[in-house]
């Protein structure tokens, strides 16, 4: 996996990471998309391949010309390591070879590891806030957001973004946002052998990526 991020530093220190690509093989077909709380503990760790970048945001979203100066390469992190067996099937036993690119969204770009920390930095009215819908494109998403998005600081975003998602595109949501998961890709890893909705979780979302 090599991950591509546009990612931002402010005068006070504070470091924000916007839309992240996670790339599988050689392909620069999007596979889906997934949306979480904030970005973690990825480190920056050089310069990105920039034609790749073009090339992806080319083909997938007629973007053309775009200003490339924020993206930078990314260390993966455990987070990401963890979507990536959501999406390869590895959680029911079906594992295979992903080719292409997984967007990565947050409901909020600060990054910090500790939520609880990170979480003192959201600001409803931010530009460093979710507002990329127009990239889920028709592909798969999932949506990650966990126990802060379906009850506390950051329900109010997730809902906004959920209802205006077009939820035939991913048809394992229900229609009350109450009702969804919304499983965080770390408890997916602890809870997949235990829980049963998990194990439904994993196993509905993935035949959707076959």
């Amino acid at each position: 996996m090599k991950v591509y991020a546009e990612y931002f530093k402010l005068d006070n220190g504070q470091e924000y990471r916007k839309k992240t690509l996670l790339h599988f093989g050689n392909g620069t077909n999007l596979i889906g998309s997934a949306v979480l709380m904030n970005p973690g503990s990825a480190k920056q760790k050089g310069e990105p391949d920039l034609t790749f970048i073009k090339s992806f945001y080319g083909e997938n979203h007629q973007i053309k010309e775009m200003d490339l100066k924020n993206w930078k390469l990314f260390s993966p992190d455990s987070t990401m390591g963890q979507l990536e067996k959501i999406f390869n099937g590895w959680y029911i036993g079906k594992q295979r070879e992903l080719n292409g690119v997984i967007q990565l969204f947050n409901c909020f770009y600060f990054r910090n590891q500790n939520f609880g920390e990170a979480i003192k930095n959201y600001n409803k009215e931010s530009n460093y806030n979710f507002n990329e819908s127009q990239f889920f494109l028709d592909k798969p998403v999932y949506f990650g957001w966990g126990g802060a998005g379906k009850y506390g600081d950051l329900k109010p975003i997730a809902t906004d973004i959920f209802l205006n998602y077009e939820r035939n595109k991913t048809p394992i949501y229900d229609s009350k946002f109450e009702n969804n998961c919304f499983y965080h890709p770390g408890y997916v890893n602890r809870s997949y052998s235990r829980n049963p909705k998990t194990q439904q979780l994993m196993k509905d979302f993935f035949e959707l990526i076959l």
